[in-house]
This record gives C-alpha cells, sequence and structure tokens, in this order.
C-alpha cells in the first residue's frame, strides 16, 4: 500500500473587523493627559500612605491644583473632539467669488431639540476655532455677542478662562502650569 501524502489548503475567511488606526493629535493629547493624572494620583497615593498622611498644606494645594487643570484640561479635549455644536455654512453661487459665505448658522442639540441660530457670516473663523478648541455653548454665544473670544483671569459667565488661552499659547505643553490657574480655580485648602 502506497503512503500518499494529500494537502488541502484552507482559504481565509475574511473577517470584517474594524481596521486599526493611529490615533488623531487630539486624541494622543487627551491619553497624555490621563495619564499624567493617573501617574499623579499614585504619587499623591504614595507620599500619603509613607508620609502618614503628612503633606504639607502647600503641597496639597499644589497636588489639588493640577489635578483639577488635568481634570479641565481632559474636559476641553473632549469637548474638542466632540464640538458641542456645529457650523453650517451657506455660499454664493457664482462664477466670480465661489466660496464667498451667504449664510452661516450655529446648530446644537438642546433638551433632545435641534437648535438653530443664524450668525454674521464674518465670525465663521472665531466660531471654527472656538468649536475646535473645546469652548461650551456660553462661551459661543458671548463670542457671538463680543464678535471675538474674550478671556478673563477670574470666572465669569461665557467668558472663556485667561489660563485656556495661556495653555493654547504654550501649544498644549503637558507639563506647563497656567500662571493664572490659581487665580481661576481659587482652591481653599482647608
Amino acid at each position: 500500500m502506497e503512503n500518499i501524502l494529500e494537502t488541502t489548503r484552507r482559504q481565509r475567511v475574511l473577517t470584517r473587523t474594524q481596521e486599526r488606526r493611529q490615533a488623531t493629535p487630539k486624541e494622543k493629547q487627551l491619553i497624555h493627559l490621563l495619564a499624567n493624572m493617573a501617574c499623579s494620583l499614585v504619587n499623591y497615593d504614595y507620599k500619603h500612605s509613607t508620609g502618614k498622611g503628612t503633606l504639607a498644606p502647600s503641597e496639597r494645594k499644589r497636588l489639588a491644583e493640577w489635578h483639577y487643570l488635568r481634570v479641565q484640561q481632559i474636559r476641553r479635549i473632549e469637548r474638542s473632539l466632540e464640538p458641542v455644536a456645529t457650523l453650517k455654512r451657506v455660499y454664493y453661487k457664482s462664477i466670480l467669488s465661489p466660496r464667498d459665505l451667504k449664510s452661516l448658522k450655529l446648530l446644537w442639540l438642546d433638551d433632545d431639540k435641534n437648535r438653530v441660530k443664524r450668525v454674521d457670516p464674518d465670525l465663521d473663523d472665531i466660531l471654527s476655532s472656538a468649536l475646535d478648541r473645546g469652548d461650551t455653548l456660553k462661551q459661543l454665544f458671548h463670542s457671538i455677542e463680543s464678535k471675538e473670544r474674550i478671556f478673563a483671569e477670574t470666572p465669569r459667565p461665557g467668558v472663556v478662562p485667561l489660563w485656556v488661552k495661556e495653555w493654547e499659547d504654550s501649544e498644549y505643553d503637558i507639563n506647563f502650569f497656567p500662571p493664572s490657574f490659581s487665580a481661576w480655580v481659587s482652591i481653599v485648602d482647608d
């Protein structure tokens, strides 16, 4: 009897799984902020456990400010990934100026209802930038009224905090602590 070795070929089954993609720069920044916050929490816990709960008040305040800064930065990055509103642009149809903006509308969702606000087309760059940087609806409406992004050192309704501008100017440096953040947050150590 002959031994016949028979080979069979299996066809690959195509799986319809989502292809792996690279994180966007904003997603990378969000991941980095979350990791940084987790590391500082671990460091804080370690200091508490080895120091038997005795940290200097200035150190506790500094750590609390850093943690709160991270939370605020994470919120801004999340809002920039999923903006609170969108812009709808309508252009003039002409051969001479094909990209002239005819009208601009701000669209957002409020209590499961779609809301629309007509906006001056000149505010397109300001609002696009504000949405890309994670501004809230109140901050957007304030920017529409004042026709620019206004910054304040202390909290005011609708005004973007000054520390956000300082953080943006630092090109979102993870190790940069905005000087005006302490005045904005006003954490009291008791």
